[in-house]
């Protein structure tokens, strides 16, 4: 099977506006330009990933299940923009989480890139021709290690960047 390329964006601070360990559906809001971003990336065809560190799960913010809820609404919400989310893959550990089990170094935390191998596997994607968008040294840091090419977004209008992604990376 032909392996594809595909964007990776982080969630919060690139997606969604995150005051702290965002999962209230309540407090959801798009960063300026994501859902034309999304739409953009839809429009040209490219599969969308969001890769997450979810540490406020493992530091028991919230649950597993609450963010669910909270990236549902997400998905809807891309969805009614023309936007389409292939996936979401999730990290829910954290150093200072009172868990030893979701203390311990893992391979999914960002900016360690085994959410994106994952993801890659399961979807077979190139990564080698795909693209990572996130507002942390830690998600460039983590898609480097999976040999992709990366964006740091800096909280201008998303679309922008995603304007020159395509251009640079699609057609």
């Amino acid at each position: 099977m032909s392996r594809k390329p595909a964007i990776f964006l982080d969630r919060d601070n690139t997606l969604i506006h995150d005051d702290g360990y965002i999962f209230e559906i309540k407090k959801f809001s798009w960063i300026d330009g994501a859902s034309a971003a999304l739409k953009r990336f839809h429009d040209a065809h490219i599969p969308v990933f969001i890769v997450t560190n979810q540490g406020g799960i493992g530091r028991g913010f919230f649950s597993e299940n609450q963010m669910h809820q909270f990236n549902d609404h997400l998905i809807a919400n891309a969805s009614n923009a023309g936007g389409f989310i292939t996936d979401i893959a999730f990290c829910p550990h954290h150093p200072l989480s009172p868990d030893p089990e979701m203390a311990a170094a893992c391979r999914c935390r960002k900016p360690e890139p085994g959410l994106f191998f994952d993801l890659a596997q399961k979807w077979q994607i190139d990564l080698a021709t795909s693209v990572m968008i996130g507002d942390r040294d830690s998600d460039v840091k983590a898609g480097e290690r999976a040999g992709m090419h990366t964006y740091l977004f800096t909280k201008n209008n998303l679309d922008d960047l995603a304007k020159q992604v395509v251009s640079s990376h699609f057609l």
